[in-house]
């Protein structure tokens, strides 16, 4: 699976007045680990590469960032 590692910044006066927290919550509904930094209104986040158009429509988000993305296609090994 590809994996996409994103930069997220927040409009903090944003119209649907969501919250960090609001926002980071839907992000995390879309199957992301995710880092917040409350003092520059910015998530980061490692995510499904399938699921980063979702991350635009989110409302507040005003900026995304794909800093890298990477294939996830290792297994496990059997000890």
């Amino acid at each position: 699976m590809w994996m996409s590692n994103c930069l997220i910044v927040i409009d903090k006066n944003n119209v649907d007045a969501n919250s960090l927290h609001d926002i980071t919550a839907a992000v995390r509904e879309i199957g992301a680990v995710v880092t917040v930094n409350e003092g520059e209104h910015v998530i980061e986040a490692a995510l499904p590469a399938h699921e980063v158009p979702t991350l635009h429509h989110i409302p507040g988000v005003s900026y995304v960032r794909c800093v890298f993305s990477y294939f996830c296609g290792a297994t496990p090994v059997a000890a």
